[in-house]
């Protein structure tokens, strides 16, 4: 696990008494340095958009956690070992999963995290762009590097569509649930979609990149009118909106579980809880070719198999289906 940098102190003891005013000469003994050195510090944090109160001659005050991605704050809220650790913050860039793909080659370690308030050019599945406004959701990569084969890549999916659904259910209480192959639904629209991607070499994954976008704060109205009647924010869902950062946390911890799990030979569970959230199975969907059928089932490869209309059983490994009902 990675030091605490001094700001990521400062932030976790001000969290620690919300609302309340901590001494400057408490807080400076805590964190180990000199009361100007807090101070500066303390600008510091006010500069990235922290809005600590000074009381002068009695210290210092948090009254709420901002709605802020930047380091101090995102590593006050962690509680992972790993996951999430080492953390890249970007105001804006292309791509998430291009700068994971990059950091991953120059050898960056399992659990690089590389989030961004926006992107010029978020991907989903297939090429499709991906919303992605500025300050109101998440889009987030993360490297790991498992010890598995080239066939068992899409469990890394499975694993990330259940921790994050887990999360929204569990710590939100929204009833989410897995759109093969990899969105996440509320009631019946896209709340997020995960993309996960992968170098090689000699048929063993070099490393995962798991790309998500989550659709957060966006409020009523905030899609645009071409997604506007297919897409959902957990603000939308929930009526209220909710700090980023914290649900970022949830999810590090949610997918460390998950994949510690995997990593013990826990398969089938995983694949029980994806079964338990899944939004495809059993419904008629639609494939790629027209054809119709029901969604009757998941291979351990990841493959969703379908009955269809004139009673076929097909294997469909990649491509997208549309739910009729």
């Amino acid at each position: 696990m990675s030091t605490l940098s001094k700001e990521t102190l400062i932030l976790s003891i001000l969290i620690q008494h919300l609302g309340e005013i901590v001494s400057g000469e408490e807080m400076a003994q805590r964190v180990g340095v000199s009361r100007v050195a807090l101070h500066k510090r303390i600008d510091a944090l006010k500069r990235q958009g922290v809005p600590i109160k000074s009381i002068p001659r009695k210290g210092y005050t948090l009254m709420e956690i901002p709605d802020l991605l930047i380091p101090p704050l995102f590593l006050t809220l962690l509680k992972s070992r790993e996951m999430g650790r080492n953390y890249h913050f970007l105001e804006q860039t292309d791509s998430t999963n291009r700068v994971a793909r990059e950091l991953a080659r120059q050898g960056a370690p399992e659990g690089t995290l590389t989030v961004a308030e926006s992107q010029t050019r978020g991907r989903g599945r297939q090429g499709r762009s991906w919303f992605s406004p500025k300050g109101e959701n998440l889009y987030f990569s993360l490297i790991i590097r498992p010890s598995i084969s080239i066939l068992e890549v899409p469990q890394i999916t499975f694993l990330a569509s259940v921790a994050l659904t887990h999360v929204i259910r569990e710590r939100l209480g929204l009833e989410a649930l897995i759109k093969w192959p990899n969105d996440i639904y509320i009631r019946g629209k896209k709340v997020a979609g995960i993309l996960v991607e992968m170098e090689s070499q000699d048929a063993i994954p070099r490393f995962l990149v798991v790309g998500v976008g989550l659709n957060v704060n966006t409020p009523p109205g905030g899609f645009p009118p071409e997604i506007s009647t297919r897409a959902t924010s957990l603000m939308i869902e929930g009526g209220k909106g909710l700090l980023r950062a914290q649900i970022l946390a949830w999810f590090m911890e949610s997918l460390e579980s998950w994949y510690q799990d995997l990593k013990k030979g826990h398969k089938e569970e995983l694949l029980t809880y994806w079964r338990r959230y899944n939004y495809t199975l059993g419904r008629l969907v639609q494939l790629e070719d027209g054809r119709e059928g029901w969604a009757v089932g998941i291979t351990p490869q990841g493959s969703l198999l379908v009955r269809t209309l004139g009673g076929t059983l097909l294997s469909i490994g990649a491509g997208d289906v549309e739910v009729v009902e």
